[in-house]
Formats: C-alpha cells, structure tokens, sequence
C-alpha cells in the first residue's frame, strides 16, 4: 500500500464516522494520531474501552509520522546518546555534510548537558538492554499485526551497514566489501560492513491507517483537524479536554503528540523537557536498478530504503530552533551521499522533501505511563527515532496502564523530570 492509496482508504473509512453524532465523553482520549497514538487507540479498542483520537492535522501524517527511515530493526534500538555516539560526534559535526548539527540556541545547553551524563558507560549499557527489549517485543507485536492483515507494508528484507573506510573497531559479524555486494549487488564503494537478516521495512503512513482504521472497527471515534487547548482539571484530577468549539469529558487522557505533549502537560503541572531532534528524509523515483535491500551508509548515518513506490533516504539529526524552515541543501546533501554509494540513485527524479522534529528526550529514552502526579494522566512521547518501532509496544503499555494493570518501568514514567533534568538522571 502507498501513502497515498492508504490516504485513500483511511478517508473512505472515517467518512462513515462523519454522518453518526459525536458523543462528548469516553473512557480515554488520545491526544495525537501518529504511529504511537494510533497504535494506542487500537489496543484500547480491542480491549472494549471507548476512545476518541483527536490531532491538529489534517489527516494521516501532519507531524513526524509523515516519513522516517521506514525500517524495523530490533537491535539498532540504542539510546540518544552512549559513549560511543559522543566520542563520534565531534567528528560528525565536522563532517561534510555533517551527521550531527546543532544549533546556536542558549536554552539547549542544559538539556545537552543532561544528555551528555546520561551517556555515561553504565547508563548507557542499561538502558540499551532496556529499550533492545521493548523493540523486540514490539516487533513481534508488528509481526502479528501483519499476521492479522493490519500492518499492510511490513517486509522481511534484512539490511546490511556499509563503511566506506574501515573502522578503527570492526563490529561483530565485519565481512570485507566484495561479500557486501553478493548481498546488495549495486553498491559502489566501501571498504565492507555487516548484515542482519531480523530487519524489516515498513511504511509509517500505511501504518498508521491500518492502526486507526482497525480501532475505528471496534469503535474508536478518530477527529483531524482538532486542537486541544487545554486539559480539564478538578480536584487535582484531570476530567478530559477542551477544543476550540467543544468540551470532551475522560476518565483517562493520553498525551500522545510528540513535542505537542510538552506545554499541555505543563500547564497542569507535568515536565516534560523535549526537544526536537530534526531528521531529513528524500524520496526518490526509480523504475530499475535500485537496491534490493536497506542500506545504511554508517560513515554519514544516512539510510536508504527501498520500498514499493519509491526509495527512501534518511538521515542527519539536529538541535536547535524547532520552527526553523527545512534547510533543502540540507536534504539534498543527504541525496548526493547515497548516489556516491548507490549509483543508480544520482539521478533519480526527487519526488518529495521531508524535515520533521523528533521528539527527544534529555535522558534518551521514551516517556511512557501514567502520572503519580496527575490523576488519570498518561503519557506516550519522547520516542525519538524509535516511534515506528516501539509504537506497538507503547500502546500495550498504555492500555495496560489504562486498564489498572502494572504500570511501565519507572525508568520510562513521566514523572521523572518533576525534579530537574540531572536529579531524573542520578535515580535511573
């Protein structure tokens, strides 16, 4: 299915919910219709609680779901920042074109500086474990939702890494370049790299169509093009949301909108100290001699992707304004990194320039639970590159959360930065 036909078939399904009145109340509002707000909406469904999905945009992929690397790869799943990515990213801010940027902005420092420490050798190995996990087990979840017909673009296709000089470290599995090309024939250049066969593609906007046109069977009632001004709160509890034309009442309410959740929780008292990680993608026409299998280009972290209608390139992360415009020489940089390793892409018609804000956290990984705080508020954001991936997985553990069963490890909770970003750090 391409983002466009699933376009399609998502309007043709929610144009039914157009004609039924709209109740006011539900069990749980999820705030945000990307892969991890849909992906919660359809387990709280399936599971017979009533939810209403409410987003800003106008449809299917208005915010960082519009496009990323479209790859599942279990166990690349690392944190924001490990020892390894700082001792890289001098080198890849110098780069040309550069992996890492950031940008002069005062108000990052702290954050950054937050950041940093988690890297720390024992932090890091921890919540790599931590988090390698959740992506296997969400990735089993996307394996049986295709099973059931519900994730339409999954595809085993393995990838493979290649470096264009030799690593100072070779990791496990290095073979030289002459077997990287019995894998991937059109490849050009390197000096050799690795391959993972447990690797996945998967295209973020079939993906959420599925998800909410599934929840939407089982009752679901999902609103484009709605902005949530405010939570409701009485008595230290939170009651539901107010739009702009109406009030919805809510035993539960789900902060699911990515950067988007930040000031909505604030206002009632929850921190949440995202920032954006901006990431480029390039979509590129090509009828033959493409490549047959993902590539990540690990030298410039860019990553191509083949998929049905088109081949994807992905990379670069930045820090700085999040309101600055894309920065096209910026995507096109990207284009000319994957034809020098790819040739057949060099001149390949551009079809579509993407730039999106990824919501990060200052400690490197997801926020997910419910509030200790904030009576029936929960949270499902700060994903950072990991949205597609870990998005089945967070919906189980909303609908969990939601349901009164355990609740996610404290080493995702909301709560964690109520005290300042370095005091969340030193309790993980």
């Amino acid at each position: 299915m391409t983002p466009r036909s699933s376009r399609r078939t998502y309007d043709r399904a929610m144009n039914a919910q157009t004609t039924r009145p709209r109740p006011a109340r539900f069990d749980t509002v999820v705030i945000g219709g990307g892969v991890v707000g849909a992906s919660i909406a359809q387990h709280l469904s399936r599971r017979g609680v009533s939810v209403a999905v409410l987003d800003q945009a106008s449809g299917v992929g208005g915010g960082c779901s519009y496009a990323n690397a479209a790859i599942v790869a279990p166990h690349h799943v690392v944190p924001l920042a490990t020892p390894a990515l700082l001792r890289e990213a001098p080198r890849q801010m110098v780069r040309r074109p550069p992996a890492v940027r950031v940008q002069a902005d005062p108000s990052l420092v702290p954050w950054l500086g937050a950041l940093s420490a988690s890297a720390s050798p024992r932090r890091s190995r921890v919540a790599t474990e931590r988090l390698q996990r959740l992506a296997v087990e969400s990735t089993e979840l996307h394996r049986e939702l295709a099973a059931q017909g519900l994730n339409p673009t999954l595809r085993k296709t393995g990838a493979v890494d290649v470096y264009l000089r030799k690593p100072r470290r070779e990791p496990s599995g290095f073979v030289p370049f002459v077997d990287l090309l019995r894998l991937e024939p059109t490849l050009a250049t390197g000096a050799g790299g690795t391959h993972d066969g447990e690797e996945w593609t998967l295209e973020s906007r079939s993906f959420v169509t599925a998800m909410l046109e599934d929840a939407a069977r089982h009752g679901a009632d999902v609103r484009y093009g709605t902005t949530v001004e405010r939570l409701l709160m009485e008595h230290g509890r939170i009651v539901g949301v107010a739009t702009p034309s109406r009030t919805i009442r809510a035993d539960h309410v789900v902060l699911a909108a990515g950067l988007g959740a930040a000031p909505l929780a604030g206002r009632v008292g929850v921190s949440l100290p995202l920032r954006g990680g901006r990431g480029y993608v390039v979509d590129l026409a090509i009828d033959s001699g493409g490549p047959r299998l993902p590539v990540r280009i690990k030298d410039y972290r860019v990553v191509v992707t083949p998929l049905a209608d088109r081949v994807r390139v992905a990379g670069a992360i930045e820090f700085g304004d999040e309101s600055r415009p894309m920065d096209e020489q910026r995507a096109e940089a990207l284009r000319r990194v994957a034809g020098s390793v790819l040739p057949a892409l060099s001149d390949a018609l551009v079809i579509d320039r993407w730039a999106g804000e990824r919501p990060c956290t200052p400690d490197g990984v997801p926020v997910i639970g419910a509030s200790k705080a904030v009576e029936n508020l929960l949270v499902a954001t700060g994903h950072g590159m990991w949205g597609m991936i870990l998005a089945p997985v967070t919906g189980r553990l909303i609908a969990d959360a939601v349901l009164g069963m355990p609740e996610p490890a404290p080493w995702l909770a909301p709560d964690r930065f109520a005290h300042g970003m370095r005091r969340a750090l030193a309790t993980r």
